[in-house]
């Protein structure tokens, strides 16, 4: 099951058709767009891919507990059910750097503001009342969607294990991977069945790419565990720095001062899918997405996954 994470910057609509009708096209099961209060209104250009595919999956990834109030998820979830049954799920993260910066929310409570979404959505879903007291409900019909949970942090990760039907592993240190699946596994404990792993491995398919990779390294190297963004050389007040460019500039503008050597933690040297097959297998990964740059690169990229996820399947 390849799926395809948009990273096109500030993208119109034009652009989110384009690039989800490609990945349809490429074979990819979903694709997600990001929820950017200083972007494009992600849930309107849902609304056009999914009117634009058949079969692809659409949702936000991500977005998060803080920006929307939980009621208007739920009603815009529903809404875009409406236009693509059975073909939406609901992508969730502790929210970017912008949110505390720009929007003045402490991310803190990250993983209890998530679990109260997702809760809510699923009550919602089974019947419940938006709210309990005064039993006021949802006046649209939805549907359960699939839950992918993005995390860094510990607590998120093991909330990811606890409650999501998919986690998605994307910008974490290579050397970091197996530590983080096994929070995932632990928060698992007690389920009937643990998510879906799914890896979005950070590999240069060209020299071309490099200024793209560096900017998911931003969000990475700020939101990776203290010790490796210290390993990096990037200490408490470069990583200051680096955020306050971020709000203000932009990641292009912020990757110019994260250290180079960050790229060789996030981005894999080795492409060959065999290897990268070997490595999501011991991982207990089962499926694949990868970053969807531009509608131009995207074609390649999901051969090289579709590839992986086949050796995947034979090893197991």
């Amino acid at each position: 099951m390849v799926g395809v994470v948009g990273h096109m910057a500030n993208p119109t609509t034009r652009d989110v058709v384009s690039l989800a009708s490609v990945a349809e096209i490429g074979g990819a099961t979903w694709a997600g767009f990001a929820d950017a209060f200083w972007w494009r209104d992600v849930w309107i250009q849902l609304l056009a891919a999914a009117k634009a595919t058949s079969s692809l999956e659409v949702g936000p990834a991500m977005t998060n507990a803080y920006l929307r109030h939980p009621f208007h998820t739920v009603s815009v979830l529903a809404t875009l059910q409406e236009h693509a049954p059975g073909r939406t799920f609901l992508g969730v993260s502790a929210g970017g750097s912008e949110v505390s910066a720009v929007a003045g929310m402490s991310r803190r409570d990250a993983p209890d503001r998530t679990r109260e979404l997702i809760e809510l959505v699923r009550a919602v879903a089974d019947g419940r009342p938006l709210e309990e007291s005064s039993g006021r409900t949802l006046e649209v019909p939805l549907q359960r969607p699939p839950v992918l949970i993005a995390a860094r942090g510990d607590k998120m990760m093991s909330l990811a294990g606890r409650l999501a039907d998919r986690v998605l592993l994307f910008g974490i240190p290579t050397g970091d991977l197996g530590r983080s699946v096994e929070i995932i596994q632990s928060g698992a404990t007690g389920r009937a069945s643990a998510p879906e792993l799914i890896w979005a491995p950070l590999v240069a398919h060209g020299e071309t790419l490099i200024p793209s990779l560096l900017n998911v390294a931003v969000y990475a190297s700020l939101n990776s565990r203290r010790e490796y963004r210290i390993g990096w050389g990037l200490d408490d007040d470069l990583a200051a720095r680096i955020k306050n460019e971020l709000v203000r500039a932009g990641p292009a503008a912020a990757a110019r001062s994260v250290p180079a050597v960050v790229l060789d933690d996030l981005v894999l040297a080795e492409r060959n899918p065999s290897r990268i097959a070997e490595i999501a297998s011991g991982l207990g990964v089962v499926s694949l997405a990868v970053p969807g740059f531009s509608p131009e690169s995207l074609p390649a990229h999901l051969e090289w996954a579709h590839q992986v996820e086949d050796l995947i399947d034979h090893a197991g």
